[in-house]
């Protein structure tokens, strides 16, 4: 199924130091679920698990070596620490490549620049939920937005999914709007501010000859 297999090892140590002990070792906490696993705390080789993320984005599904035993898991949940950015813990779940799963997808903006008037895209929705089979499972999902104009919008309806996915977020959902630049309408009116200071400063100078 993936052309990705990494090693997934069962974790003894357990609690915030035993989570702060592996990732010095070189490994990422984190815990397996599925039909047998109801939440086994393993770890990931972490420079394994980084070219992982790199590679398939953080819904990345990968065969994995577990227990001697050869597993298809999906990458669920992926978190970070706020500051570095650096993997802190992970969770995992056991899928079976003939069923539909469910995960979300990020949801990434291509054509800004061509939007018009110089106005502003606005994204509000970040990321889609679907379900599919494993195999289906987009690493993004891109949307068009070059030729929108102000005050245009983009809703999940407009979005153009390839290949057997079904949507779950809601069709009405906005995915991403186009605002006014900001700043427009103060500057227009420092200008108007500055005609009318030059036409009081032009009458000033009429009284005076």
């Amino acid at each position: 199924m993936s052309d990705t297999r990494l090693v997934v090892l069962e974790r003894e140590e357990k609690g915030t130091g035993g989570a702060k002990r592996t990732r010095s070792e070189g490994f990422i906490p984190g815990v397996l679920y599925g039909r047998k696993n109801q939440g086994q705390p393993v770890k990931i080789e972490a420079s394994s698990l980084r070219k992982l993320i790199s590679r398939k984005g953080t819904n990345a599904i990968f065969d994995a070596d577990y227990n001697k035993q050869s597993k298809l898991i999906l990458l669920k949940e992926v978190q970070n620490e706020p500051v570095s950015g650096q993997i802190v813990h992970v969770d995992l779940f056991e899928i079976n490549a003939d069923e539909a799963i469910t995960t979300t997808v990020p949801l990434v903006a291509v054509g800004i620049e061509g939007i018009t008037g110089g106005a502003i895209l606005q994204q509000v929705l970040n990321e889609l939920q679907i379900s599919c089979l494993p195999k289906y499972v987009p690493k993004s999902i891109e949307f068009d937005v070059s030729g929108m104009h102000t005050g245009q919008a983009l809703h999940v309806s407009d979005l153009k999914i390839e290949g057997d996915i079904e949507v779950l977020t809601p069709a009405g959902e906005m995915v991403a709007n186009v605002i006014e630049p900001r700043g427009m309408p103060e500057e227009k009116e420092e200008e108007e501010g500055e005609e009318v200071e030059i036409g009081e400063a032009s009458e000033t100078a009429g009284d005076e000859e």
